[in-house]
């Protein structure tokens, strides 16, 4: 099944790795993750003297270039009179430092900030081929597909913020409970489909304000249910409504209340002497209301919540009650191991989804040689998540089983590993394996395996 052009394409992303070494010099040059200078622009920053990106926020951990670091050194100088004697003799170390990329600027610095657009945008394009061989009778695929996604804020006042986002896909799109993020649009297909049409739109739009302790947020907005994704991809998923965010104690509180997405019916088929018919589901309004707190304790991260989705129609009825705990421990810093477990009160059997994930090597890919290897296995109740999962949980055809469970999720079991490299601290590859098992023994096993490698440009 076109094996031979994975392997191909993994060859040349292992060749391509050993290709950096040799690659010309950037000329923003990066300036050493431990560099002082970092320390003393976090100083300044926390003095009110610079605000970092413009957004009010100084990322430190982020690795930032000479000429990042010189803009944010020429605002300094620019309000050292409001320094005390510290902080000026900071501002005229780091200015002899970055003197050179000052002097190359020159007056560009202030013209760059007076015309600065308000509203600015980050974004990330992922391109990647995956070719996916099943077990039983669904014929086998491979193809490459892209997505792109394009993060947008501005600043409508000192204490709110507006945030919207442009993707490819359609994010929102589903029938009946058989939900699927749509987000990748699939190379030269000529298929009719929507996820094979190279569609755009905004799916994202919110304000965000500081009221008081509370971080409010109201709009179109991710929605995310725990750490890992098991019970909700947050990159591909919104919902409409209002978050509230604070923090008590050591304590992180998170709670949300909206509308999920709309999805349209699904329609009955009927049965053969060898399948079962699928049942009819209705249009379907998802409404979600949760509450979760996380906290963290030396080495371990850790938290817990509750979530109620609820189909919102002309008899309203529970869909799902989730009681989601997850931890996540540090042993050093290129291991961590963790995961997540959930069960679905709504249901007495077959409710119950975790995910045990381990990561060995640099836990953030932020710059070039950087690597690491993430190891997954996760066990799925066919009454537990909903395809809203970021676990690979495929629907077997129509035509060899019905779709009688709560969110048409089967019982699955899964393994996969995936390995991370940053070409530099903006482009990031991976390649991974998964496969897949089918946990029903009543019918012929429908599990899967695929291999994919990809890219991650971030700009």
């Amino acid at each position: 099944m076109k094996k031979s052009l994975v392997i191909t394409l993994a060859l040349v992303f292992v060749l391509g790795i050993a290709g950096t070494a040799f690659a010309a010099a950037n000329p923003f040059v990066d300036v050493p993750a431990k560099h002082w200078a970092y320390d003393s622009v976090s100083q300044l920053a926390k003095a009110g003297i610079v605000d970092g990106y413009g957004d009010g926020t100084f990322r430190g951990d982020k690795t930032m270039t000479r000429y990042e670091m010189a803009q944010i050194v020429a605002k300094a100088m620019t309000k050292s009179d409001k320094a005390d004697a510290a902080n000026k003799a900071v501002i005229d170390k780091l200015a002899v430092e970055f003197a050179a990329e000052l002097n190359n600027l020159g007056v560009r610095v202030g013209k760059l900030e007076a015309n600065q657009p308000n509203l600015k945008f980050t974004g990330a394009i992922e391109m990647r081929y995956t070719s996916q061989d099943w077990s039983g009778t669904p014929a086998s695929a491979s193809g490459a597909a892209y997505r792109l996604r394009l993060d947008g804020l501005a600043k409508v006042d000192s204490a709110t913020n507006l945030g919207l986002r442009f993707t490819s896909g359609a994010t929102k799109a589903g029938k009946g409970f058989m939900y699927n993020s749509g987000s990748f649009t699939g190379f030269g297909s000529a298929g009719a489909a929507d996820d094979n049409k190279n569609q755009f739109a905004f799916d994202r739009l919110f304000l965000t304000r500081q009221i008081g302790v509370v971080k409010t947020t109201v709009g179109a907005q991710m929605i995310k249910l725990g750490t890992t994704g098991m019970i909700v991809d947050s990159g591909a998923y919104s919902f409409d409504g209002v978050k509230l965010e604070s923090k008590v104690g050591v304590f992180n509180l998170a709670a949300n209340y909206g509308r999920q997405q709309k999805n349209a019916a699904k329609a009955a088929t009927g049965a053969t002497a060898t399948a079962a018919a699928t049942l009819a589901t209705l249009a379907t309004t998802v409404d979600v209301a949760s509450l979760e707190a996380s906290a963290k304790s030396g080495k371990l991260n850790y938290g817990v919540g509750y979530a109620e989705l609820e189909n919102n129609a002309a008899v309203s009825y529970s869909l799902a009650k989730y009681l989601y705990g997850n931890a996540f421990y540090a042993f050093n810093s290129k291991i961590v191991v963790g995961g997540e477990f959930v069960q679905n009160r709504e249901f007495d059997n077959d409710n119950n989804a975790w995910v045990a994930k381990a990561t060995y090597g640099d836990q953030v890919i932020a710059k070039a040689g950087q690597n690491n290897l993430v190891a997954m296995y996760y066990n799925v109740g066919k009454n537990s998540i909903s395809r809203l999962s970021v676990l690979d949980l495929q629907e077997r055809t129509a035509a060899l089983v019905g779709q009688t469970e709560a969110f048409d999720v089967k019982n699955q079991k899964a393994y996969g590993f995936q390995y991370n490299y940053g070409f530099s601290k903006d482009l990031v590859g991976y390649a991974a394996f998964v496969k897949v098992t089918d946990k029903d023994t009543t019918v012929s096993d429908q599990g899967y395996q695929y291999f994919r490698v990809a890219l991650t440009a971030k700009f």
